[in-house]
């Protein structure tokens, strides 16, 4: 295993090891609350997996018993951009179009987030953009926006009821649902619950067999399902599936020409 990266001192630990990159968020005194610091910390590191050629797969993980309690409500606010007088904060940061959160890891390398804690808030909604997620006993879901007078972010609008349906969807935003481990992994937002001492373990071992996938195939599969999933038109999922196979062939091709010197 490499040593941790200082730069990510304070707000989270990166490392790669067995073809995954490992990034820990241990802002303890915060209980891992995301202020704006962190989150580019989180972005540059996602970033910084993806530039690596050793790496394949990314795993999400968090030290201390909370996962994740949201968005930083006591971080001081960030200074003003002195050409447009705006202060950047998370939720402008991570619904940005084209450069947010989900289009991040929408393009990143295959992703595990592995909890055994509370994710509340932010803490919840952001890891609904990982590929998989897998849960010790003690992991939780929090969805307390409205009754904080408050909204949900990053996407959950449309990644909540992809996962849990629609009804399910409503019921949990407008109850402000909390979700243990048992109900997370019965409405899919778990894929799967392991003993708290193996988790960390487990969520690596998962991420090096998704490192291990063919790279191209890979991307072009996780990109159709996000393109189709809630796509009503069949013949705009088929397209789209003609297109990844034409520039799946076009790219083996290339790399057998290449090989033929």
């Amino acid at each position: 295993m490499n040593a941790a990266d200082p730069a990510f001192e304070g707000h989270l630990h990166y490392e790669e090891t067995t073809g995954v990159a490992v990034i820990t968020y241990d802002r303890p005194e915060r209980r891992n609350a995301v202020n704006v610091p962190m989150y580019k910390a989180i972005v540059a590191a996602v970033e910084k997996a993806n530039a690596s050629e050793a790496v394949g797969a990314i795993v999400l993980t968090h030290a201390g018993p909370v996962f994740c309690a949201g968005v930083d409500l006591k971080a001081p606010p960030e200074p003003k951009d002195p050409a447009t007088g705006i202060r950047e904060t998370v939720a402008t940061l991570g619904m940005a179009n084209d450069t947010g959160w989900i289009h991040l890891m929408q393009r990143s390398k295959p992703s595990v987030a592995a909890l055994d804690g509370a994710a509340v808030g932010l803490g919840a909604t952001h890891v609904l953009a990982a590929d998989l997620r897998i849960g010790g006993p003690s992991a939780s879901f929090s969805f307390p926006f409205l009754a904080r007078g408050t909204m949900p972010e990053f996407g959950f609008s449309a990644l909540l009821p992809r996962m849990v349906g629609f009804a399910r969807a409503m019921e949990i935003c407008l109850t402000s649902a909390v979700l243990d481990a048992d109900q997370a992994r019965a409405l899919g937002l778990l894929n799967r619950i392991v003993p708290a001492e193996a988790l960390r373990a487990e969520a690596i071992t998962l991420a090096a067999t998704l490192a291990k996938l063919p790279p191209l195939q890979t991307r072009l599969t996780r990109q159709l399902l996000h393109d189709n999933a809630a796509e009503p038109d069949l013949n705009a999922v088929l397209t789209r599936e003609r297109d990844a196979f034409i520039a799946l062939f076009r790219a083996q091709r290339a790399a057998a020409k290449a090989a033929e010197g």
